[in-house]
């Protein structure tokens, strides 16, 4: 998707709050300030109006029409809002020219924070929360854990990601299956191969973007006691039976996914073209405006358990930071705490993952996720009662990985070669452990 930049002027930001329903809020109070950030003299210094550039990588249309809809309640407070619209990919890609000019925004979105915090580019929380009412004990350990690095928070969760296997069940069950027999990584390939018929496939696994590419084996991993962020050599056997799982899968898989994004998985998936996906619990705002019936249907599960380990669902989080280089962070804490309050917390979660806070229920989205998703209500409910569930139950605190971004890209020169053929197992093993080992030493 492209990415566009929108600023919202206070009539703009109206209409928008009026079209989309959207609640006017009050700002939170700001609180101290944090280490190394200095008052700054922009107008909004006090936390009480100016002007801030977000990054938000959030470019499905719902949630493009929250941003929109904070963005009006914001202008309400004499705040106005610029929000970057990228994706996650570009995102990378486009701040870490930014930094390097010194020409920074305000606040981002933010998931995996290391290569960030490694910049310097990030400010720590720690000055802020001490004088705010910003309660830490509401958020779900694992979320501040991913967002800390050296005992320093850097990012406030609002959204606790899990990534898992989803499951057409219809398909599923069509092929002799139901979910809770997908325990082992054996029982997915017999599921993909009873579901492939035709032009229908069991399993997708989009290689053409790096970092979904890398997404499919990372999740695989966790449910075989393997961190592909650790090149371990004594973690060989563990590797081998990966490698050995992605073959296996092979000829369950459309052709064409060698060159898929994630846009066309969702797709196909939709479609009811494939019936086994690698992908999290951002599925229901991809997949809802291309078939909302695809909610009722599609299982989230952890990855069934490989031979080396037990089903699990890595858990990573969203969360909101403050670049260490805004020239306004008091007014940047100031709309960060908003962002990451219960109501708003609800309002993103309904649309895509799950809350990162505890004091925000599935009662607290159900109006958020009618006005969302009007032809979709049943089914993102279900998905949000399911996605809770698998977290709670099988979710696993996903590893910071540093220098992910190369990995991402090695990961998949080497598994397009290993899948065409061109390598063999033992070969692709051996260039892993080798290029990821060089970018893990740094």
């Amino acid at each position: 998707m492209m990415s566009h930049t929108r600023r919202f002027s206070r009539r703009q930001a109206l209409m928008i709050g009026v079209a989309g329903g959207a609640a006017t809020l009050t700002a939170c109070t700001g609180g101290g300030l944090g280490d190394g950030s200095s008052q700054s003299d922009d107008e909004g210094g006090d936390g009480s109006g100016g002007s801030l550039e977000i990054v938000w990588p959030g470019t499905s249309d719902p949630e493009i029409a929250v941003a929109e809809e904070f963005g009006a309640a914001m202008a309400e407070q004499g705040i106005e809002i610029e929000f970057n619209f990228l994706s996650w990919a570009d995102m990378q890609q486009q701040l870490a020219v930014r930094i390097q000019a010194n020409d920074v925004p305000d606040i981002t979105m933010t998931q995996d924070v290391t290569d960030l915090v490694g910049l310097g580019a990030l400010e720590p929380l720690e000055g802020y929360l001490e004088d705010s009412a910003v309660d830490t004990t509401l958020f779900s350990p694992g979320s501040l854990e991913y967002s800390t690095i050296d005992g320093k928070l850097y990012s406030l969760p609002y959204l606790a990601q899990a990534f898992t296997l989803i499951v057409n069940e219809p398909m599923l069950a069509e092929a002799g299956f139901a979910p809770e027999e997908l325990r082992t990584w054996d029982d997915v390939v017999a599921a993909a191969a009873a579901m492939t018929d035709g032009d229908r496939y069991g399993f997708a696994c989009p290689l053409g973007n790096p970092r979904f590419a890398f997404r499919v084996p990372l999740t695989m991993g966790y449910s075989n006691n393997l961190n592909l962020g650790d090149p371990d050599p004594a973690a060989e056997q563990r590797w081998l039976e990966l490698l050995d799982h992605l073959v296996a899968l092979q000829p369950y898989r459309p052709a064409a996914d060698v060159a898929w994004d994630y846009p066309e998985m969702w797709q196909a998936f939709a479609n009811g073209q494939v019936g086994m996906i690698v992908a999290g619990t951002y599925f229901s705002a991809n997949v809802q405006p291309l078939n909302p019936e695809a909610l009722e249907t599609a299982v989230s599960m952890p990855y069934p358990a490989g031979p080396s380990g037990e089903a699990l669902a890595p858990v990573s989080n969203a969360g909101y930071a403050i670049f260490s280089g805004s020239s306004n962070k008091e007014l940047a804490w100031t709309v960060l705490q908003e962002l990451a309050s219960p109501e708003w917390t609800a309002r993103l979660a309904a649309v895509v993952n799950t809350p990162a806070r505890a004091d925000v229920t599935i009662d607290d989205m159900a109006d958020a996720v009618a006005e969302v998703y009007p032809d979709a209500v049943e089914g993102r409910l279900t998905q949000l009662e399911n996605d809770m569930a698998v977290i709670q139950t099988s979710g696993t605190p996903l590893k910071q990985i540093v220098g992910q971004p190369e990995m991402e890209a090695e990961v998949q020169e080497v598994l397009l070669d290993l899948l065409d053929g061109s390598i063999e197992r033992d070969e692709a093993y051996g260039l892993l452990i080798e290029r990821l080992g060089a970018i893990a030493d740094g």
